[in-house]
């Protein structure tokens, strides 16, 4: 891989160290954004990546702290004097992402999020493959929430992301076996957290979206 960076790792708190949860993926040159919740587009930023870079974003689910700043993020590219955007931008999520879209739009205003330069591209992926830049993906969902997470190897080795993470077959089979995972965990108790790592047999287990310290085992 290229590079995996966790734009933020917070809820939905207001603070000045954490932002909502989104990890940025670099591949082969493709910016990848997975949620895109409030703060994050300032992240892009403090990582050297203007937004007019990133072409593609997934979303897990539709709470607010992981789709708010998919406002700032359109609106930069249709009207911001830096850097303005001139390639299609790719959205991606689960079964109801193109009604997120269009309710956004039709509140805002299609001028708001788009010009004549591009297009706003939506894709509803639900469980099964895609495909963003010659990388093939995985979408997987994971209830009770209505989650999606996605998985893709690079380099020979696998990687998982997801939403509101919690215990139960799907989430297990979806980490079974991967190399790195990066879980919004906060919803889980740290007990399930184990049995989820212990489980799923992934090698490396990121705990994002999670304010409470994991203590080691004795």
């Amino acid at each position: 891989m290229s590079s995996l960076t966790l734009l933020g790792t917070g809820t939905c708190h207001i603070e000045f160290e954490r932002r909502a949860s989104s990890v940025l993926l670099e591949l082969d040159r493709t910016y990848i954004v997975f949620d895109c919740g409030h703060g994050v587009v300032q992240r892009l930023l403090e990582r050297g990546v203007q937004h007019h870079q990133v072409d593609h974003i997934f979303l897990s689910h539709f709470h607010a702290d992981h789709v708010s700043d998919l406002i700032p993020f359109l609106q930069a590219g249709a009207h911001s004097r830096y850097n303005p955007r001139r390639t299609d931008v790719h959205i991606y999520g689960p079964s109801g992402v193109q009604k997120v879209v269009d309710g956004l739009m039709g509140i805002f205003g299609m001028h708001l999020f788009q010009n004549s330069a591009y297009q706003v591209r939506v894709h509803e992926v639900g469980a099964g493959s895609f495909t963003i830049a010659e990388h093939i993906f995985e979408s997987g969902s994971l209830p009770p929430e209505g989650n999606h997470g996605i998985r893709f190897s690079y380099n020979k080795k696998t990687y998982a992301l997801t939403g509101d993470a919690h215990f139960g077959e799907e989430e297990i089979a979806f980490l079974q076996g991967v190399d790195l995972a990066v879980i919004d965990s906060g919803h889980l108790p740290n007990g399930k957290i184990v049995n989820l790592a212990v489980a799923s047999q992934a090698k490396v287990i990121i705990c994002s979206h999670l304010y409470r310290p994991l203590k080691a085992g004795p």
